[in-house]
């Protein structure tokens, strides 16, 4: 999720540490607000998503979390089955997805994001969902980023997930640039066997503004893809 991405990336940007101690509450309390837009589409099937997140610190290693997307689901004349209605003939499907949970961070560029949740709408899933970053090598002049998402949705069994590679190519005062590959796999419920696609991606992340703006594209078992999603954050203290 491109969310636990910039949340972390720009806790390297701005050159913060984590605080170590379990029990000693920070303060000023740190309030993050997250806006996000990710666009999704290949030959047979288009999706659209938006929404925010919530995020208030605890301690040093855990905070608060919480989260509400919309979504839209738009499906061709033959009907590719995504993996959130695999079962479903609708042409348009809406749906919202309200979520709550912990963000861990054991220490500097590692983010953790455990949550559930539940559809509204269109669908009515109960979903919980675990979100990963961790950058390796921060100190030089090329750091890497790997991170992966995972949901579950216990309403028609699907596994789905994100995964992506990223390399922090050029560094300056005023902007980032990520070159890297990722892609999604899904499976289970009514859906045969294991799907996946992946591909290459580029990232532009604008310091001042706090805004991270990516571009994937590729193929795999949903045929030629691509996916573009913007976000950008804004912090608090209290």
């Amino acid at each position: 999720m491109t969310v636990v991405f910039l949340s972390v990336i720009v806790s390297l940007a701005s050159d913060a540490t984590a605080n170590s101690h379990l029990f000693e509450l920070v303060s000023p309390a740190h309030v993050g607000v997250t806006l996000f837009a990710i666009g999704y589409g290949n030959e047979k099937y288009g999706s659209t998503q938006g929404g925010f997140q919530l995020e208030q610190s605890v301690n040093g290693l855990f905070g608060l979390v919480g989260r509400a997307s919309a979504y839209q689901i738009l499906k061709g004349t033959i009907g590719y089955d995504s993996p959130l209605s695999p079962s479903s003939k609708s042409a348009t499907r809406n749906f919202g997805l309200f979520q709550g949970g912990l963000d861990i961070t054991p220490f500097q560029g590692t983010s953790l994001v455990l949550l559930g949740g539940e559809d509204v709408g269109d669908a009515h899933a109960p979903v919980i969902e675990g979100d990963f970053s961790d950058w390796f090598a921060m100190h030089t002049t090329h750091p890497v980023d790997v991170s992966f998402t995972g949901s579950h949705y216990y309403q028609n069994g699907v596994t789905s997930g994100t995964y992506d590679v990223r390399t922090m190519a050029i560094s300056t005062k005023n902007f980032i640039l990520l070159f890297g590959g990722g892609g999604a796999i899904w499976g289970g419920g009514s859906l045969e066997g294991v799907l996946a696609h992946g591909g290459p991606e580029v990232g532009i992340f604008l310091r001042q503004y706090h805004l991270d703006i990516e571009i994937q594209g590729g193929y795999g078992s949903a045929h030629t893809y691509g996916v573009v999603s913007v976000s950008r954050q804004f912090n608090f203290e209290e």
